[in-house]
């Protein structure tokens, strides 16, 4: 069965896709980007399909006007993008790693995929509620419990008496469709330096991390400032371009 990566042309979404190629071959993987009105789409997602063309993936891209509901600088542009790295970031978009999810797996079922891979790293677990394994395993039983046709044919639901959700990871196979959070675990520096063994540092040109969404990244917002730490951090130089000294 096809796997979906959730792709939208950032650092962390690159290096699943690359695993993923790796594992199950490109003929195998959806990619799946979300237009949600942030500043940084059309960047972000000019690197995902460059990396898509490369490969001859198939790339879906929905429409998801979460700029409607506010409350992020990333999707609301009269508020100033917060540089300062606090657990109360004001770029984080209210649920939505629950929103896309239950979108992903709504395409995953029609395009029959058993597998929904997320780009969430430690750097995330640590900081944002959503991006947990505890958040993941909840959300692959809602899907199970809410899919209009099992993509196996089974009807697996881990639901008690009490109506409080159950689980056993061993359990997992049975579900239709799993979230992948293959990064979890890793930093960005692990995720890099494991990634360009295998691959060229320019790899990394297929990818887009600034929250501004300018043709050179700002090198300035904590998105640009986390990732040219990863970078330094193991010797490298970042490919792009910055309106700033990259050292």
């Amino acid at each position: 069965m096809k796997k979906m990566v959730l792709h939208s042309g950032g650092m962390d979404s690159l290096s699943v896709m690359l695993d993923y190629i790796e594992n199950y071959g490109a003929s195998n993987i959806l990619s799946l980007g979300f237009n949600y009105g942030q500043r940084n789409f059309n960047m972000e997602n000019m690197a995902a399909q460059r990396l898509c063309y490369k490969y001859n993936i198939e790339r879906i891209v929905l429409d998801v006007p979460l700029g409607q509901i506010g409350g992020s600088s990333l999707t609301d542009y009269s508020i100033d993008i917060n540089n300062k790295n606090s657990n109360d970031q004001n770029t984080a978009v209210p649920m939505r790693n629950g929103i896309f999810l239950m979108l992903a797996a709504s395409v995953a079922q029609v395009n029959n995929c058993d597998t929904i891979a997320v780009g969430s790293c430690i750097e995330d677990k640590e900081n944002y509620r959503d991006g947990r394994s505890v958040f993941f395993r909840a959300m692959e039983l809602a899907i199970q419990c809410g899919l209009t046709r099992p993509i196996r044919g089974k009807e697996y639901v881990f639901i008690d008496d009490f109506y409080r959700m159950t689980y056993h990871e061993d359990e997992r196979q049975n579900l239709d469709i799993v979230i992948d959070t293959p990064l979890i675990n890793e930093t960005k520096v692990q995720t890099l330096k494991r990634i360009i063994k295998r691959y060229s540092i320019d790899v990394y040109n297929e990818s887009y991390t600034c929250y501004l969404g300018d043709t050179l990244s700002c090198g300035e917002c904590l998105a640009c400032q986390k990732r040219l730490k990863a970078f330094k951090t193991i010797g490298e130089i970042d490919p792009l371009s910055y309106k700033t000294n990259k050292e």
